[in-house]
């Protein structure tokens, strides 16, 4: 059975710089969340987004399968690659990998990274695709910055059972990312562009991150926002939803484009499915409403 969304559609934003830049049109997608319970209505509408905007760089924002597990199904497997091979026909792609492509989101959630990372390297060379993890990725007129978070970011262990629960950790990430070092690697002729799943939007982060012209992320899956609202609340500036992934209700930045900084803009695509059962089930009809 589908739990897919009953309208996919694409966003188109203008994104202006205050300096020379070549023209791009970068394509933003992820949360697919391939599995059993996701229909084939995705690959069908992949094919005509992708035919219809003729991106010059494709960006897929992680959770491509809805459990590492996944990565153990045939079907799930011919699905994800005929997806994969799609984007790769189309354009440059870059893969940043979400929780769910590493994290088994059962109870007790279990983190198998190892294996996983080893079955996506080969998998996304087959596909002709390029996994960042933690990498740069140059291509004419654009740098991206693929950031890879690791578990200490999401998961945590119950100090009285022992337990891993998600959670979001914002300063687990600000530890993680003042190893790199952005500044330098900043290209003034380039976009210069960060892409991560999670949105862990922090002050200190970003104040690292300055320099990068977008900074794009998934996981949120728009908030779960009825279709027509969530137009309306853009025009206003709202970029808030009823509820989402990892959030508390009522979560604010978890959808569309906005300008963070003077020069500096972040973008939170809505993804291909709803949060599904990761929300409270008088919520999970909302789902059903949703554009994604």
């Amino acid at each position: 059975m589908s739990r897919e969304p009953n309208t996919l559609k694409v966003r188109l934003h203008q994104i202006r710089l205050n300096r020379d830049a070549k023209s791009l049109k970068v394509f933003l997608t992820g949360d697919w969340h391939i599995s059993p319970i996701v229909s084939s209505q995705q690959t069908r509408f992949l094919t005509e987004a992708l035919e219809q905007t003729k991106p010059d760089v494709i960006i897929i924002q992680g959770d491509l399968v809805d459990s590492p597990v996944e990565l153990t199904r045939e079907t799930t497997l011919k699905k994800l690659m005929r997806e994969l091979k799609l984007c790769a026909k189309y354009a440059p792609t870059a893969v940043v990998l979400g929780n769910h492509d590493y994290i088994t989101p059962i109870a007790p959630i279990e983190v198998r990274k190892e294996s996983s990372l080893t079955k996506w390297n080969i998998l996304c060379k087959k596909c002709g695709v390029n996994l960042l993890l933690d990498e740069w990725l140059d291509l004419p007129g654009i740098r991206i910055f693929g950031a890879f978070q690791e578990e200490d970011c999401i998961v945590t262990k119950s100090p009285r059972t022992g337990k891993l629960r998600y959670h979001e950790s914002p300063e687990a990430y600000e530890k993680k990312a003042e190893a790199e070092d952005f500044i330098n690697n900043i290209c003034s002729d380039k976009v210069n562009w960060f892409a991560a799943h999670i949105p862990l939007l922090t002050p200190k982060l970003l104040e690292k991150l300055n320099g990068f012209d977008v900074l794009s992320f998934g996981h949120t899956h728009g908030g779960i926002v009825p279709r027509g609202v969530d137009e309306l609340l853009e025009k206003i500036n709202v970029h808030g939803g009823f509820y989402s992934a990892g959030k508390k209700p009522f979560p604010r930045k978890v959808r569309g484009m906005w300008e963070e900084k003077k020069g500096g803009f972040v973008v939170i695509n809505s993804g291909m499915v709803g949060t599904q059962f990761c929300a409270p089930r008088p919520l999970q009809r909302l789902n059903f409403l949703k554009a994604a």
